[in-house]
């Protein structure tokens, strides 16, 4: 599977590329979108896409300068530029780079996905020859990391001898002990492989029914001679290519096992709680975490929590949602900026969650444990209520300035450009390139309306080095063109002059 990374500065166009193609039926991952190409490029970095699809008249940076810098430092990602300009000068810089496919705007969903067939094919041409794999065991490591193409796959598998022919595939993690595995699962023919301190078993067959059998007494044969053993289950996929899938799902629920490790009452139901865990939205809660506010507290809560009011639960399962609850909060604790103070008052709330016995204390509970990272969260937000004038002050005095980035906003005002984005966008309700362009676009019908400058003239007077870029920027704003806005801002002058 070829991931693919789009680049746009056009939302509507963003969402048309991603829902009207079928990914994962034409043998690519949609793994992400950006709205320029500063923002896009960590992403790119934290995605490793395969394929870029890139937009070039664009704000901060544009796709031309994008796919530059991807040459440069991944220049195995192929290049796939859109553009709504038919000029020689932009196809000349683009076949100077080496960008795999230059396309004029508009383009169907039907030819993008011809685009993309056609890259696909190169590349699986390009990776034809590669290097043997000299044991089974670095096959199977290679297919969890998801690291091979499926051409790749077949060959290795054939010149090892391997049968990875099946219609159902699973995966197991399981942590090693001091006795062989080997001996209590090999009737049940796994792909076996060691990793670090623990065994990756990968499972396989042509019945679903069949395969979920085997799982059964793998899981059963561990129950009965390592009780205490810790083991993650992955999900069915039908793919030999979405066994990496699996692999990080099973991971997932291996180290969700490891979290809960010393609560040994709660090992028996681990399965049934697998299950009810995969109701709840965890991303629901760090987006709250992040961009909540005290107001919101209540409403969110109720909505969170939904699940449990849906049935009648024992209070175990009230435990197994707040453990799963307080693990979350305490893993974005440990990755973000959080007061000391904030984890000093979350303490001592985890240690009385085995006191609770109903929902309606779980809910209090959970609300006392929220209340102060969202109090200190907004401290933070408005102690940086000066840097948020800093930057409309910044922006309102060099929005001519057409090499004004977010990078370089971030740099003057002394801190980094992903919380400065975030802090700016919960303030006031738009992004930096959002407002950075209503600016200029407020200067443009300012030039329109008071001086007899050329369109080109007044382009490069509020920042944009490309006039054509300005005018479909101009018109996506205001739904005039530039000669349209004159006109009329000249005729209810006259009309106001008049009466």
């Amino acid at each position: 599977m070829k991931k693919v990374f789009l680049v746009d500065d056009e939302a509507v166009i963003r969402r048309g590329i991603a829902q009207k193609i079928d990914w994962e039926n034409e043998g690519f991952i949609y793994c992400g979108d950006a709205s320029d190409g500063e923002m896009a490029l960590p992403l790119i970095e934290r995605h490793q896409p395969d394929i870029v699809i890139t937009d070039i008249k664009m704000p901060f940076m544009d796709g031309l300068t994008l796919a530059g810098r991807l040459k440069e430092s991944m220049p195995h990602i192929k290049i796939i530029i859109l553009s709504g300009h038919d000029e020689f000068e932009y196809a000349q810089q683009a076949i100077r780079i080496q960008v795999e496919e230059y396309c004029l705007k508009p383009v169907s969903s039907q030819d993008l996905v011809n685009i993309l067939r056609k890259v696909k094919a190169e590349m699986d041409t390009k990776r034809t020859e590669f290097k043997n794999m000299e044991t089974n065991e670095e096959l199977y490591e290679q297919l969890c990391k998801g690291a091979l193409s499926t051409e790749e796959i077949n060959h290795q598998a054939k010149s090892l001898q391997v049968d990875l022919i099946a219609g159902y595939y699973t995966v197991l993690v399981i942590e090693k002990n001091n006795e062989p595995l080997h001996q209590h699962i090999t009737s049940c023919q796994p792909l076996l492989f060691a990793k670090d301190t623990k065994w990756v078993l990968i499972l396989k067959n042509d019945i679903e029914q069949m395969l979920l059998e085997q799982i059964d007494k793998i899981k059963q044969l561990l129950t009965s001679h390592h009780p205490s053993l810790l083991y993650g289950l992955g999900s069915i996929e039908t793919r030999t290519e979405h066994i990496t899938v699996s692999y990080e799902n099973a991971l997932e629920a291996y180290n969700y096992s490891r979290a809960i490790q010393s609560y040994t009452f709660l090992q028996d139901d681990q399965d049934v709680h697998r299950e009810l865990m995969q109701s709840f939205d965890r991303r629901k809660l760090i987006h709250f975490l992040k961009f909540g506010q005290q107001s919101q507290l209540d409403a969110f809560i109720q909505s969170y929590a939904s699940f449990i009011y849906q049935r009648d639960l024992s209070n175990i399962f009230l435990y197994y949602f707040l453990l799963d609850f307080t693990i979350t909060l305490r893993h974005h604790l440990e990755e973000s900026e959080y007061d000391e103070r904030c984890k000093e008052i979350i303490e001592p709330l985890e240690k009385s969650l085995h006191q609770i016995r109903t929902k309606e204390e779980m809910i209090e509970l959970m609300k006392e444990m929220l209340r102060p990272l969202l109090i200190h969260h907004e401290h933070q937000f408005s102690k940086h209520g000066n840097v948020i004038q800093q930057v409309k002050q910044i922006v309102t005095a060099r929005y001519h300035d057409s090499s004004l980035s977010l990078q370089e906003i971030a740099k003057e005002v002394n801190i980094s450009a992903s919380y400065l984005s975030n802090i700016f966008s919960k303030e006031l309700n738009q992004t930096i390139t959002e407002f950075l362009t209503k600016t200029r676009m407020e200067q443009a019908k300012h030039l329109l309306q008071t001086t007899s400058d050329k369109t080109y003239e007044i382009a490069y007077k509020v920042g944009f080095n490309d006039s054509h870029y300005f005018c479909h920027t101009f018109k996506k704003v205001t739904g005039m063109t530039t000669k349209e806005y004159r006109n009329y801002a000249a005729e209810t002058l006259s009309a106001t002059s008049f009466t």
